[in-house]
């Protein structure tokens, strides 16, 4: 037994030797390095340290760093409240189109009531601008002589484009304020006497025909170019004392017609 512990010691005496020996063997190699060189390696170690502390930095940022995958992960309330802003805006477009479609129907009826307006206007300016007339006495009659200034009535109406010359009375009225032109024609049978006549706007005398003949029939006629106010009237009537006549031939006649509306 005391030969063992013999043997460990002289194994630790050796062993200590043998480190001191080393450590002396790496004392006397570092007293050996210049300042260079001892420079150099402490900044390799310098770098190593810096080189160890950004590992430990870059380790810990990966660490608290979100995948993409989940960064791009859709919030579910952030979807519903998105989609609910969405039918909003749906809604209020409808709402919008409604308004819409309702103005539109709206301005439609005015628009119809609007050309219906403008239809009747054009048809009364057109009856009142597009005015004219013709008529002839009756046939195989003679009127007078007669003891009165006498309105001559054109019962065999030629045209009466407006309606304004009167079959029954003789008169022409103005539908509207305007320059017109009328003529007349007259005829009487020889041997009868005189004829004679004037036409007349409202109660003026404005031209007139006259003829004598003893044998021979008489035949006249006069025109004018007047300026009519809506309203006036224009006829043709025999002079007392004097005859007119016609028959199938239609001698007799009274027309007019609107020159220009003013």
């Amino acid at each position: 037994m005391r030969s063992v512990s013999v043997v460990i010691l002289m194994c630790l005496a050796g062993g200590l030797s043998t480190c001191q020996a080393s450590f002396e063997t790496n004392q006397t190699q570092e007293d050996k390095l210049t300042d260079e060189e001892l420079e150099n390696h402490i900044m390799e170690v310098e770098d190593k340290q810096t080189f160890d502390q950004g590992l430990q930095t870059l380790t810990v940022g990966e660490s608290n760093t979100k995948f993409p995958e989940e960064a791009c992960k859709p919030n579910i309330y952030t979807i519903l409240k998105e989609l609910g802003a969405l039918e909003e805006r749906q809604k209020a477009t409808a709402r919008a189109l409604e308004e819409t479609n309702r103005r539109l129907e709206t301005s439609e009826k005015k628009v119809a009531a609007l050309n219906s307006t403008l239809t009747e206007m054009r048809r009364t300016y057109e009856e009142q601008h597009q005015v004219a007339f013709s008529a002839a006495m009756p046939t195989e009659r003679t009127i007078g002589p007669v003891n009165v200034l006498y309105p001559l009535v054109y019962k065999h109406v030629l045209s009466n484009v407006g309606g304004h010359y009167s079959p029954v009375t003789g008169y022409f009225t103005a539908p509207v304020r305007g320059i017109y032109y009328f003529s007349f024609s007259s005829f009487s049978w020889g041997g009868e006497g005189t004829t004679g006549g004037s036409l007349y706007q409202n109660e003026n005398k404005v031209v007139s025909w006259y003829g004598y003949s003893k044998s021979d029939p008489i035949s006249g006629s006069n025109s004018a170019i007047l300026l009519l106010q809506a309203g006036d009237m224009v006829n043709v009537r025999l002079w007392d004392t004097r005859k007119i006549s016609d028959n199938e031939n239609r001698y007799s006649t009274f027309s007019g017609f609107l020159l220009s509306p003013i």
